[in-house]
């Protein structure tokens, strides 16, 4: 089983978009989405398998990416009027973003880490 990202930008404003999203939702077995415009799904398709599914559903001006997952990866969740509170995401924790914190890239993961470290210090 592979773990893909996918995000888009979408042109038309105010359009629906459900018939997207049900198609993201029946390409695997499991899915997740953590974030307006991402979601991560388990299956056994490939990125251009992904892609080819989710084409009829866009049109001209919008905007697809599909990228297999890595494992580590570290995000930060500021809450709104609330900018000291922050909660710190990394592959070691458990938290209602814990599948997010297993797919992106360890490149990206690395660099990620420094800065929430950095940006965290002194924050229990």
């Amino acid at each position: 089983m592979r773990q893909y990202i996918i995000s888009y930008d979408l042109y038309r404003p105010g359009h629906n978009y459900s018939d997207l999203t049900g198609a993201i939702k029946r390409l695997g077995d499991d899915w997740d989405h953590p974030l307006a415009n991402l979601w991560i799904i388990d299956t056994e398709l490939t990125a251009d398998d992904i892609r080819s599914a989710l084409a009829r559903f866009l049109v001209a001006g919008d905007k697809l990416y599909v990228r297999e997952g890595g494992e580590d990866v570290a995000g930060i969740d500021i809450s709104l009027g609330a900018p000291l509170q922050m909660r710190a995401v990394s592959s070691s924790t458990r938290a209602p973003v814990k599948l997010l914190a297993r797919v992106l890239p360890e490149e990206t993961a690395t660099t990620e880490s420094h800065l929430l470290t950095a940006a965290t210090a002194g924050n229990s």
